[in-house]
């Protein structure tokens, strides 16, 4: 039997981030995937985090986004530190009895940069400008690795 984490914790992580923040008819599209959500898993968590991390890079550097230069400047500087560090210390990415492993603050962060364009760009043009049910299909459509049989 293999060591299964689920739901996703990346995932779970970014619903329990951004459902705060977003306006009824959007809590209740995020509502429909619920079930989804549940049957996912750790498994490819760090592509999904790392996904989140391009998003937020994406938006950021958006035409409408001037008013972000300032973060795109230093999600740059961090995604340079952090891919540097993470993948020199791959080891530590393994999971650990379901506690946060060394890495997975890397992984978590990058999250948070995605939240954190999101609600920025929300309060600027609304929430119908922000694509984050495309971003959360995108994380659950990130399949895991093929598992050794």
């Amino acid at each position: 039997m293999s060591d299964t984490t689920t739901p996703s914790p990346i995932i779970s992580y970014f619903v329990r981030e951004i459902e705060p923040s977003l306006p009824p008819a959007d809590k209740e599209r995020l509502a429909r995937y619920r079930e989804e959500i549940a049957k996912t898993t750790h498994h490819g968590d760090f592509r999904r985090a790392w996904h989140c991390a391009e998003w937020a890079l994406h938006m950021a550097e958006g035409p409408s986004s001037s008013h972000l230069d300032h973060l795109v400047k230093d999600l740059k500087e961090l995604r340079k530190l952090e891919k540097d560090s993470v993948f020199g210390a791959e080891f530590g990415l393994h999971k650990d009895g379901g506690k946060f492993a060394p890495g997975e603050d890397a992984e978590i962060q990058w999250v948070d940069d995605a939240v954190a364009v999101a609600k920025a760009e929300a309060e600027r043009s609304g929430w119908d400008a922000v694509p984050w049910e495309k971003l959360l299909g995108e994380l659950l459509a990130i399949a895991p690795p093929e598992e050794a049989a």
